[in-house]
């Protein structure tokens, strides 16, 4: 999995560096320290999740959580972390469209483990998903042809 974490907290980021790698389902990991240089990372390549710091120095957590589903469409999946357990967090995240939220002090390797894991499967159904609405896709084609030729 390639993992790209948004935080401006450099002593989080090597901690959840540290937690990703031993989960062993992660190849690679990506750094943004601002919410700006995340989305352009995320313009940029490919990512099978993000992990997003609630605050940021330059934007709000909502804020670039919005603007990544508009580069990435709906089934992007974002985990929004936060050093603080607030109340509306978690609601304004999940409302915007994050998957899940972490409080930073109790992440560990076995819940990102976990996290990874329900990504996977995520990631897993939404290709079950397209591949199914490319098949109808393909059969709706063919029966309106065939609809054409008898209207004619």
């Amino acid at each position: 999995m390639k993992i790209l974490i948004i935080d401006d907290n450099k002593m989080d980021r090597v901690s959840l560096k540290r937690d990703l790698r031993g989960t062993h389902l992660v190849s690679e990991i990506v750094e943004a320290e601002t919410g700006s240089i995340g989305i352009e990372r995320y313009k940029q390549e490919s990512f099978d999740c993000v992990l997003l710091d609630y605050y940021l120095p330059d934007k709000e957590g909502v804020e670039v959580l919005q603007e990544l589903i508009s580069i990435g469409g709906e089934f992007i999946t974002v985990i929004a972390i936060t050093g603080t357990a607030s109340e509306t967090m978690p609601e304004r995240m999940i409302g915007a469209g994050a998957s899940d939220y972490l409080i930073k002090d109790e992440i560990n390797t076995r819940i990102l483990e976990r996290v990874l894991r329900c990504v996977l499967k995520r990631k897993q159904l939404q290709e079950k998903f397209e591949e199914q609405l490319q098949e109808l896709t393909k059969q709706l084609e063919i029966s309106n042809k065939k609809l054409e030729k008898l209207a004619h």
